[in-house]
This record gives structure tokens, C-alpha cells and sequence, in this order.
């Protein structure tokens, strides 16, 4: 309705405003003009205002749903590979017997070192492409994808050299502790066929990030799920037809990386060819942007796994080795509390670069406060369903060799609820590349953590160790955020790259209304 006015204002006819003989009639003259600049500024502010409210409500709409579409196959992928791996777990334990698979096992805890390989420089290429893609800079992108790409392919082929270079003279079945005569030969190739996927694995996890920072990661979700069926296939036939371990480890961990490169392929090759990688746009500048983030990000990662690692080591430590079954169990079972929230969280770390760098902070303020409504809801109802079922689950599992206390189950309830808050905050703070906040936090809050088990495990037993957690959380890491991130948040208003409208319209047409008065 403002454009319709002011289009038909700009169409009024001026001849009746002619300047004239009589000195008061010019007088009314002018303020007429005057009156309607100042009509037409503000007609053009709103119009203008309501244009760039209707983008960026078109644009909100857009990220919440690739969120909420990521998110979800994301989580069907971590179902579907779940599901593969209850069903491949008692077929292979049959097939290769307790050695052998305690072998195949042991080799594959490797993945667990996966986030750390690549020294956090898949989070800073997933960083720099989300500030860029909210930049709408295809430049910069392809810029953080091809130096991404070079600097993760250079850490894969060190990697593999080194491993290579130290495998002839490594004894791997002495490593391993293997004695049966099959499990000493399949030993060091079956860990070959292993390293070689799992070097390959880090030079193509490339395509994940950037998918993930241009909020398009249901297209790696969905191909992870294919790679995940195709490695319960292979496995299926390999146990058919008598296969190796190593053939087993090649069939289970190499059908991820087949398709991770079938995705690189479709992706860069026909989906979005103008984000294709290029040698010529590898940057050294970028390269650098990228480390000093991602030796951030690793940090980050090292301190957070060893403050959340170590209770198994304290509690054998201070109680010894047969304890901590009955801690694992039912840690292990309210950690799905936190991995399922985690799974639907992470979408929204690039999703928050994105609307930061388009200065859309009613977004990133909006998402915030509903993500932490939606996960404390959702974290609640979850804890509490498994703490009421939570010794029939147990004993559905794993009969009836251990029996938790109450007390204890109920500190894993709690944790993992702060745990899922937690989370949410920390994709905010990662989008906003709030880095050096959260190593701080998480010193601290590691050091008071393992202080407090060390103590209190010693006088309390087992129940200490969830407790100790949520008391040390909550002082060291939910009380600083609670101050640092409404600070944080004004700061990046501050910082936001978008100009005020009325500012960006006000100030020519001032400058016009000046200029036609003079």
C-alpha cells in the first residue's frame, strides 16, 4: 500500500506549485515542498523497510526448514547405522569368533580418534563457508572449500606416510595380543585396509562441511544412511562367502567412504558445480584463516573429550576396573538423551554463521530461545521416560549382573539434561566463532570436574561421579554463560553488518531535500 501511494505521489502534478509574484505565496510554496520530502522519505523508509522485513522473513523460513530437514536425516542416518550395527554385531561375533572379533573391535575404536584427525580444520572450512554463504560470496566459498580440501588432503596423505613408513616393522598381532594362528596373519592388513579408509575418510570429509555450511547437510545425512546399508550388505554377503577380516573391515568401513566420494561427485559435479574446488583459488590467506580457527576448534574438542573421557579411568582408579560396569551401562543409556539432541542441535551451528553474517540477529536471538525451549522440553520428558524404565531396560540388556542405585540413575538424568542445554548454547557460540570463551570454560570446568570425582568417588561412591559433574557444570560452565551470552549476543548487534534501513534511506534523501532547498 506505501509503494502504491508513493508511486502516486511521485505523479502529482506540479504546475499548480509554480513559483509566483506574491512573496506569501511562495512562502506557502515551500512548505508544501517541504512537507511532501518528508512525506516521500518516509513513505520510501517503509516501503523499503517492509521489502527487507519480507526478505528476511523468506530467508528465516528457508534456514528453519534446511535446519529442521538436516537435523532430521541426521538423525535417521545415526537410526539406520544403529540398526546396521545390532544386526552385524552378533552375525560377525559368530562368524569370526571371540578373538578375532575382539580384534576387529579393537581396530575399529579407531574412529573414535575421527574428530580429532583432521586438528579441527573441517570446523573452520565449515565456518568460513557459512560466514561466506551468508555473504552470498560463491568466491569465498569455493576459496574455503579448495583450501579446505588441499590442507585436509595434505593431513590424510601424512597420515597414511607415516603409517606406511612404521607398519613393516611393527609386530601388530604382539600389539593386539592375539594368539590364534588365523588372528596373528589378519592383524596388520586388516588394520591397512583400515588406516587406508580412514586416511581417505579425512580428505573427503570436506563435502560434509560444506554442506553443512550451506545448511544442505540432509545431503550428506542421506548418503551416509546409503553408505551405512551398503556396508550391511557387504558384510551380509562377506559372512555368505567366507570372507577375511580384512575383507570385513574393507566391506564395513570402506562402503562410508564410497559414498562420501559418490556425494563429492553428485555434489560438486552436477548439484552445485560452481562451488566445485579449484587449484588456482587455493589461498594462503584462507589457509590460514581456516588453521587458526580450526586450531582453535581442536583445542576446543581435546579439552571437552578429556573432561567427559575420564570417568571410566577414575572410577578404576579409585574403585577398581569392576566398577565400572555398572557406571558404563547406564551411562551409555542416557547418553542417547544427549546424542539425539546433538544430532538435531548441530544444524544449527552454520545455520547461526549464516544469519550472523547477514546481520539477522532477530533470527539467531528467536532460535536461540526456542532451541533451548524445545531441548529442555524434549531432554526432560526423554531423562524421565528412562529413569522410570531405566532397571528394566538394564535388565532387558544385560540381565541382571548389575543394579544400579537410584541415586545414581537419577544424576545421569540430570546430566544429561544440563548436558542437552548445554549443547544448545554451544551451537550459538560456534556459529559466532566464540572460541577462546569456551576453552576457558572448559579448562575449568575439566580441572573442577576430575578434582571433585577424585575426591568425592572415594566417600560416596559411584553416585559421586554424575553429581560431581552436574555440580561442576553448573558453577564453572552454565553460571559463566549465563553472563557471557546475552553480553556476546549485544555485541554481535552491535557488530551487525546490516545498516539500519531508515539510516541507509534517511541520510540520501536528506542529502536531495538539501540540494533541491539550496
Amino acid at each position: 500500500m506505501a509503494r502504491i501511494v508513493f508511486w502516486k505521489l511521485q505523479r502529482t502534478n506540479d504546475s499548480h506549485l509554480q513559483a509566483g509574484p506574491n512573496p506569501q505565496y511562495n512562502f506557502q510554496r515551500s512548505n508544501i515542498l517541504m512537507i511532501r520530502g518528508h512525506l516521500f522519505r518516509g513513505l520510501a523508509v517503509r516501503s523499503i523497510h517492509e521489502s527487507a522485513l519480507d526478505d528476511a522473513t523468506i530467508r528465516a523460513a528457508h534456514r528453519n526448514r534446511r535446519t529442521a530437514l538436516s537435523g532430521s536425516a541426521s538423525m535417521l542416518a545415526r537410526l539406520v547405522q544403529i540398526g546396521s550395527s545390532l544386526v552385524t554385531v552378533p552375525l560377525t561375533l559368530k562368524y569370526l569368533g571371540n578373538e578375532r572379533f575382539g580384534l576387529w573391535m579393537t581396530i575399529s575404536s579407531v574412529l573414535a580418534m575421527a574428530a580429532f584427525a583432521d586438528f579441527g580444520v573441517g570446523n573452520g572450512v565449515m565456518n568460513s563457508v557459512a560466514t561466506a554463504f551468508g555473504r552470498d560470496d560463491i568466491l569465498g566459498i569455493r576459496k574455503a572449500i579448495s583450501s579446505g580440501m588441499a590442507v585436509l588432503s595434505v593431513i590424510a596423505a601424512s597420515t597414511l606416510t607415516f603409517f606406511l613408513m612404521v607398519y613393516p616393522f611393527v609386530n601388530w598381532a604382539h600389539v593386539f595380543r592375539v594368539t590364534s594362528p588365523q588372528a596373528m596373519a589378519e592383524a596388520g592388513p586388516a588394520l591397512l585396509v583400515f588406516a587406508s579408509c580412514f586416511a581417505l575418510n579425512i580428505a573427503l570429509d570436506v563435502v560434509q562441511r560444506v554442506q553443512l555450511g550451506i545448511q544442505q547437510g540432509y545431503r550428506y545425512g542421506l548418503w551416509q544412511m546409503c553408505g551405512s546399508m551398503t556396508g550391511l550388505l557387504a558384510v551380509l554377503l562377506g559372512v555368505q562367502m567366507h570372507a577375511s577380516l580384512p575383507e570385513l573391515v574393507a566391506a564395513l568401513a570402506g562402503a562410508p567412504v564410497v559414498s562420501t566420494l559418490l556425494n563429492a561427485v553428485h555434489f560438486f559435479g552436477f548439484s552445485r558445480p560452481d562451488l566445485r574446488p579449484a587449484h588456482d583459488l587455493v589461498s594462503r590467506e584462507t589457509i590460514s584463516q581456516i588453521a587458526r580457527l580450526g586450531a582453535l576448534f581442536f583445542v576446543l574438542q581435546v579439552v571437552v573429550s578429556f573432561a567427559y573421557s575420564a570417568d571410566n579411568f577414575i572410577i578404576a582408579h579409585t574403585l577398581g576396573a569392576v566398577n565400572v560396569t555398572e557406571y558404563a551401562i547406564p551411562q551409555r543409556m542416557f547418553a542417547l538423551v544427549s546424542m539425539m539432541s546433538g544430532m538435531l542441535l548441530t544444524p544449527l551451528w552454520p545455520a547461526y554463521g549464516e544469519a550472523i553474517s547477514r546481520g539477522d540477529m532477530g533470527w539467531v536471538r528467536r532460535t536461540l530461545r526456542r532451541s533451548l525451549t524445545l531441548v529442555l522440553g524434549a531432554s526432560i520428558g526423554s531423562a524421565v521416560i528412562l529413569l522410570l524404565l531405566s532397571h528394566q531396560l538394564i535388565y532387558w540388556w544385560v540381565g541382571s549382573r548389575i543394579q544400579p542405585p537410584f541415586a545414581l540413575l537419577l544424576g545421569m538424568a540430570i546430566w544429561s539434561i544440563m548436558d542437552c542445554c548445554g549443547n544448545a548454547i554451544a551451537m550459538f557460540l560456534n556459529g559466532a566463532s566464540v572460541i577462546k570463551f569456551q576453552i576457558i570454560v572448559a579448562l575449568m570446568f575439566g580441572v573442577g570436574c576430575v578434582a571433585s570425582k577424585l575426591i568425592f568417588v572415594r566417600y560416596f561412591g559411584l553416585v559421586a561421579v554424575p553429581w560431581s559433574t552436574i555440580i561442576s557444570y553448573g558453577l564453572l560452565n552454565m553460571l559463566p554463560c549465563l553472563f557471557f551470552v546475552p553480553k556476546a549476543m549485544r555485541g554481535l548487534e552491535l557488530k551487525s553488518p546490516a545498516l539500519s534501513i531508515v539510516e541507509a534511506i534517511t541520510f540520501p534523501l536528506a542529502a536531495l531535500h538539501e540540494g533541491e532547498e539550496a
